[in-house]
């Protein structure tokens, strides 16, 4: 039997999913203002490649860096900025 390959072992201890997870849980209050069209896109993005391609939410913020980058900045939601900013350092 082969063990399951784990692309992040270089993040060990890095708490790359908590990190994830507390990033999205900060965009879910801009998806759920709906200020912006592109927050209704994001969240069904997401969904699409966590459910179809099996992508975790570290890649998913990953494949939408320079978009959330930019709106957060625009919104002047420093909190979640740095946020993304520690997790794009520390785990990607």
């Amino acid at each position: 039997m082969t063990a399951a390959f784990d692309r992040y072992v270089s993040f060990k201890n890095a708490d790359w999913e908590g990190k994830s997870q507390r990033v999205m849980e900060r965009l879910q209050i801009h998806i759920d203002a709906a200020q912006n069209p592109f927050w209704a896109y994001f969240a069904q993005k997401r969904t699409e490649l966590n459910q179809k391609q099996g992508l975790d939410d570290l890649r998913v913020l990953h494949n939408y860096l320079p978009t959330l980058r930019e709106i957060l900045e625009d919104n002047g939601d420093q909190e979640t900025l740095a946020m993304l900013e520690d997790l794009e350092v520390t785990c990607m």
